[in-house]
């Protein structure tokens, strides 16, 4: 036996056994109604149900059945009218008694046989491949066409029965309607939601000491390709080549921010490559902006293939700042964990709902929480529609510049941090990691930190610096010399 009629015979035989017996009424039904009858209301009124309820079937079934419903709703609004011509093409008499007298026609069988005809030719074809059951594209497709047959059901028993019954008929255009309503208020959310302004955050904005720099000691801005061929800014601090840093930055920074933190760890014998990432510094297309939502980790990995760190015989760590630190997380957490030996988070941002953070991080974050919760349910369907639209902005005087950036679309946020899920990927981190926080952090809460992470991952260490805060940890001479430090403890480098 052939592989494809072994797939439909498993198909057949793995059937629940009522849709057998339904089958059979379906067809008798439609068999019927191919001559004229006299027939109360509810009657005609079977097989639209019974295309209704297998399509909620269909939606129940899905892999994402959210996406499936919104397929299907979309199918039905469309349906709907279609369906009702059809019904008010049949002649009708309403009777004394309040039945129907129906003339005959092959509607009946036609939709009663396209029902089961449609369950089974995408049960054949998600057995053939069952691939397809996660692909976005046809799970909509087959939420779309349950809503069309629903739609083309219900439509005609409203044309039929609209006549002599109202409720048929409003029963009818309820589902466009309630369609209507939510794209509606869909659409005002993400059109009108927009982080607001805020006054200048002297805490996240002014790095301490940055007059006295001496800016002769600053690297070159240097740039790879990524693999949409955009490019990738970074500066490097040279020091040993079989010990290689990557400083990822904070929220609205670049890579100029880190530059006391890479010269202490480059004197700690580190080779830094201090990146811009993708939206900041001169790296990507568009300041604030990426073009889908994990774009950074992929720009990751193409930037230390590009440099060269994926040699054997070099020792890699991630160390990333505040919003940094929670890519840090992200990473060590995510796909691209093997990618690094060990990772330091300083002052990390790890989620809005997280006890480590404070109300709009203490003054220094707008959020479009809206428009945010909006484009995230579309996320989730498999809509990534929108995303470019701002939905961060933070408390700085500064215009959008290549150190500076001022808002962060939907996609460039959510790049940054990790999930909804954030407690279980901290917990699943595996490879060696600490975290490092200033005591008097004005964004978050450092005495949070310790029993967060003792909770979740008792193998992540936290160290706590004493009378630092936020933009301390990058800036102050103490401060940089802990975390190179902590590097050297992560490295196994002796005398530390």
């Amino acid at each position: 036996m052939s592989q494809p009629l072994q797939i439909v015979l498993q198909i057949v035989t793995n059937t629940p056994l009522w849709v057998w017996p339904l089958m059979v009424l379906v067809i008798w039904l439609g068999v019927l109604g191919l001559r004229s009858r006299t027939l109360p209301l509810w009657r005609l009124a079977i097989l639209p149900v019974v295309g209704l309820v297998l399509s909620f079937v269909g939606i129940g079934q899905a892999v994402q059945p959210a996406l499936a419903l919104v397929a299907w709703l979309a199918a039905l609004a469309v349906a709907l009218p279609l369906g009702d011509l059809l019904g008010r093409g049949r002649t009708v008499h309403r009777l004394d008694d309040g039945r129907l007298e129906v003339a005959g026609g092959w509607f009946m069988l036609v939709f009663g046989l396209s029902i089961f005809a449609v369950r089974y030719a995408l049960g054949v074809l998600f057995g053939m491949a069952p691939a397809l059951r996660t692909d976005p594209m046809w799970i909509a497709l087959a939420g779309g066409v349950g809503g069309f047959v629903a739609g083309i059901g219900l439509g005609w028993l409203g044309g039929v029965g609209g006549r002599s019954s109202r409720w048929v008929r409003r029963l009818g255009r309820a589902p466009a309607g309630i369609l209507l309503a939510v794209v509606a208020g869909f659409g005002g959310i993400i059109a009108f939601s927009t982080p607001g302004e805020l006054p200048r955050l002297l805490a996240g904005d002014s790095l301490p000491g940055l007059s006295t720099w001496n800016w002769a000691e600053l690297p070159p801005v240097q740039r790879v390709a990524a693999r949409d061929g955009a490019p990738l800014a970074y500066r490097v601090y040279p020091a040993r080549v079989d010990r290689a840093v990557v400083l990822v930055h904070g929220s609205s920074s670049a890579s100029i921010s880190m530059h006391k933190s890479a010269q202490a760890l480059q004197a700690a014998g580190a080779t830094v490559y201090s990146i811009s990432l993708r939206g900041h510094g001169g790296s990507g297309t568009a300041n604030g902006d990426a073009s889908y939502r994990t774009q950074l980790d992929d720009d990751l990995m193409d930037f230390i293939a590009a440099a060269g760190l994926t040699k054997s015989g070099i020792q890699k760590t991630l160390i990333g700042f505040s919003s940094g630190g929670g890519f840090v997380l992200r990473t060590a957490s995510g796909a691209n964990r093997q990618a690094f030996d060990a990772y330091l988070a300083i002052s990390p941002y790890i989620a809005p709902d997280a006890p480590t953070t404070r109300p709009a991080a203490g003054g220094w974050v707008s959020v479009a929480v809206p428009r945010v919760i909006a484009l995230s349910l579309l996320d989730g369907f498999g809509m990534p529609w929108f995303q470019d639209l701002p939905v961060v902005r933070f408390a700085t005087a500064s215009a959008p510049s290549e150190n500076r950036t001022p808002v962060y679309s939907f996609r460039l946020a959510s790049g940054l941090q990790l999930s909804r899920d954030w407690r279980r990927e901290i917990a699943h981190i595996d490879r060696p990691m600490i975290v490092a926080v200033g005591a008097n952090d004005e964004l978050f809460r450092a005495e949070q930190y310790a029993p967060l992470f003792k909770e979740l991952n008792p193998r992540i260490a936290v160290d706590v610096v004493p009378d630092l805060g936020h933009l301390d940890m990058i800036a102050q001479e103490r401060a940089c010399a802990a975390v190179a430090a902590l590097w050297q403890r992560l490295s196994g480098e002796s005398g530390t």
